[in-house]
């Protein structure tokens, strides 16, 4: 009796040895995404798993820009991934080259069925997918602006005699711009510019480069740089007519006092601060 007890309690241990080895291979689930947490300034988003993954099913491989898909409707972008094999998160690197409304999301899924891995060999879902809380928003140029002072560009007070000016950057990319010269008192400019405008954020610090399209008072192209500085927010804003003259716009790279390659210094450059 006592060895019929014994062979039944091995029995009994064989099979739940074998009940939970079946447990623990059932409860091998595929990795997940968990949360997207946003940085400010819409410059990283890192991105945080339910277990370390890695490229490969052999548990070696980085994740890179081939194993996840990042995507932001509406947004111009691009994006790196940085990971270390075996983590259980990664960041998302965004260069964000146009306007954001605040409304948008980004939206970070495997590139394939078979792109990111957990230490067992198992393969996230191709259809995972985890979306982001809006974007901060920045609307770049678009808006209303005030100039006077000593805000105003000292090659316009010298040469043209200017008081104040007005602009609005709207965001159908049409602009109004209203000068005022010294001694104007009325509430008609001197001069009213008209046109089209299309911006790009670059990929030096805050600078967005301008391109612009003159319609009014005449038809002519001119192109430059902008920045928005912010406490308080100021726009500094360089730009110089290119059609029919020798000039150079400046350029990001060369940052503020750029045009014609730095022979004007700080002249051209005009200072707003927003009204709207």
């Amino acid at each position: 009796m006592k060895r019929t007890i014994l062979y039944l309690f091995a029995a009994v241990t064989i099979t739940m040895a074998s009940m939970v080895s079946c447990s623990e291979e059932a409860e091998n689930l595929a990795p997940t995404f968990s949360k997207v947490e946003l940085a400010a300034g819409n410059k990283t988003a890192t991105v945080t798993l339910s277990e370390p993954v890695y490229a490969t099913p052999t548990k070696t491989g980085n994740l890179t820009k081939d194993n996840v898909m990042v995507t932001i409707e509406g947004v111009n972008f691009t994006y790196e991934i940085k990971h270390v094999a075996g983590e259980d998160k990664f960041v998302v690197e965004l260069t964000v080259t146009s306007v954001t409304q605040g409304t948008e999301v980004i939206k970070v899924a495997p590139k394939t069925g078979t792109s990111i891995y957990d230490a067992e060999g198992k393969a996230m879902t191709e259809t995972a997918l985890i979306a982001s809380s809006n974007l901060g928003k920045n609307l770049g140029i678009i808006g209303k602006w005030y100039s006077s002072k000593t805000n105003v560009a000292p090659l316009l007070v010298t040469y043209f005699k200017v008081d104040s000016i007005f602009a609005e950057f709207k965001a159908d990319k049409t602009y109004e711009v209203k000068q005022f010269n010294k001694g104007n008192i009325t509430t008609t400019p001197d001069v009213l510019f008209k046109g089209t405008y299309t911006i790009a954020k670059s990929t030096v610090a805050e600078i967005w480069t301008i391109v612009i399209a003159q319609e009014l008072p005449y038809a002519a192209a001119a192109s430059g740089i902008f920045e928005i500085k912010t406490g308080p927010e100021v726009l500094w804003y360089e730009v110089a007519q290119t059609s029919g003259t020798q000039n150079v716009p400046a350029t990001p790279a060369g940052g503020f006092g750029s045009t014609n390659g730095g022979t004007l210094g700080v002249l051209n450059v005009q200072k707003y601060i927003r009204i709207n």
